[in-house]
């Protein structure tokens, strides 16, 4: 991300940072972090980097949509929870982020609508989008964006 504004690196500890991603996955290891927090003078903004399901730096649940999406949503509050031992906003929550969901195929769209319905509520703003993943045994990809104002604090 490029700014004015240095940003804070989130890693997920769920995950092997993508700086340090094995050879297998190319000859260079990607340059990203899972998230960045931004800090300005009346504003902080969380922005959250494309989330699937992986362990460490494995896929987990090849072919199963339902599960991927699952442990993508555990990947990305593992970095919420992260990001709130950062802020000076007060805490991020699941269902405040506005999302957006990479699916793989369209026809896993229900599957995936009625997983984060149930577990992010049905008021959350999503928007879906087929495209391709950067790993082929992944199904779907969730990015997310928040912002909160920063009163008076001196965090």
């Amino acid at each position: 991300m490029a700014g004015m504004v240095e940003t804070m690196a989130i890693e997920n500890p769920r995950q092997v940072s993508a700086y340090d991603y094995p050879v297998q996955y190319g000859p260079r290891s990607p340059t990203f972090s899972r998230a960045a927090l931004v800090r300005l003078p009346e504003q902080e903004i969380l922005f959250l980097s494309g989330t699937a399901s992986i362990l460490g730096h494995r896929t987990v649940h090849p072919g199963d949509i339902a599960n991927q999406t699952r442990e993508s949503l555990a990947n990305v509050n593992a970095v919420i929870t992260e990001a709130n031992m950062l802020s000076r906003s007060g805490e991020y929550t699941l269902d405040e982020l506005t999302y957006r969901v990479y699916l793989r195929h369209v026809d896993h769209l229900a599957t995936v609508r009625d997983v984060l319905a149930t577990t992010l509520g049905a008021d959350t703003s999503i928007t879906y989008v087929q495209a391709d993943i950067c790993r082929a045994d992944l199904l779907v990809e969730i990015e997310g964006i928040a912002s909160h104002a920063v009163e008076n604090s001196h965090r």
